[in-house]
């Protein structure tokens, strides 16, 4: 029966966002933007403002040497203030009292995934639609438990940048005492510093919101064929940007099993900075996924334009 209404129905999955937002998560991913933005500009104050703590005695008013009235008291108290700085705005929330501050984008990347999944389905299959809904699969145990997992990897991941951050700042903050620096120098050193572990947490983003979306597409995909026998593939969709490398680009309009997608992404660093996204489409008895020509040309035609753009910069 199951097979027959894909037969008749004959269904294009719904591909969410756009070629270039191919999972959908583009608002997600501007509000992590913008959260991390406003968080290191306020760890930036709180840095800079604590590295001001430390007296500073000029050699000569115009030289750019000075001399530092550094103790082993005001060293501990300037180390204290950066390592609560870091806990403030990269490992926690604001207040020691609040949950750890990335645990939203996990729920939400998470829950975009699965509505995307769920929304998908509903149109694929009738059987489907009357029996599973959005609101039990963010309820069900399955799902808890990945977000659940989710949120340790992730926390594992910022609680490694804080310590790289102090590590970092400690090393600027103790050579410049050390070399006498005039502190407008060190200033800049420091916001040079604090920017690359910016870089580095606006790149997490993007990795770790697309991956937890894909899993919990994944899942629902492995959840739909075990509980109601359809045949479902992953149609591989690619964003064909600039930056989209080789072997990401060529999978553009194929169709895997969500054993291959993990296998693709668990290997050479395929999960960082990917804008590709997987959607479930139906198979057919022998296995072939039933897709409408037309669908299928227009990828063929995505990835043909990307190719010859990418050779003509060559």
């Amino acid at each position: 029966m199951i097979q027959s209404e894909m037969r008749r129905r004959a269904p294009n999955p719904a591909i969410p966002g756009t070629r270039r937002d191919r999972t959908g998560s583009t608002l997600l991913l501007r509000k992590a933007h913008a959260a991390i933005n406003e968080r290191w500009s306020r760890l930036t104050k709180d840095v800079v403002a604590a590295f001001d703590r430390i007296p500073v005695y000029a050699l000569n008013d115009t030289g750019p040497q000075v001399a530092y009235g550094i103790t082993p008291a005001i060293l501990d108290i300037v180390l204290l203030e950066i390592a609560a700085a870091l806990d403030r705005w990269v490992q926690n929330g604001k207040e020691p009292k609040e949950l750890f501050w990335w645990n939203p984008f996990v729920e939400q990347s998470s829950q975009l995934g699965a509505l995307q999944s769920v929304t998908n389905l509903s149109n694929l299959s009738v059987a489907f639609a009357a029996s599973r809904s959005f609101d039990q699969v963010i309820r069900s145990e399955p799902y808890l438990t990945r977000v659940a997992l989710a949120r340790m990897k992730s926390y594992e991941h910022w609680t490694g940048l804080r310590a790289e951050g102090q590590s970092r700042l400690a090393g600027i903050i103790g050579r410049a005492v050390a070399d006498g620096l005039n502190p407008k120098a060190v200033r800049t050193l420091i916001v040079e510093g604090l920017g690359v572990t910016r870089s580095k947490a606006a790149q997490y983003a993007q990795t770790d919101i697309t991956d937890t979306l894909r899993q919990a597409r994944w899942a629902e995909a492995e959840a739909a064929q075990s509980q109601f026998g359809l045949k479902i593939g992953m149609l591989w969709t690619s964003a064909l940007l600039p930056t989209t490398r080789t072997t990401h680009a060529t999978r553009n309009g194929r169709v895997y099993s969500t054993d291959e997608v993990r296998t693709f992404y668990g290997r050479d660093g395929n999960r960082y900075n990917c804008h590709c996204g997987q959607t479930e489409c139906l198979l057919d008895v022998g296995g072939k996924p039933i897709l409408t020509d037309g669908l299928m040309q227009k990828m063929k035609a995505e990835l043909s334009t990307w190719e010859s753009s990418r050779d003509a910069d060559k």
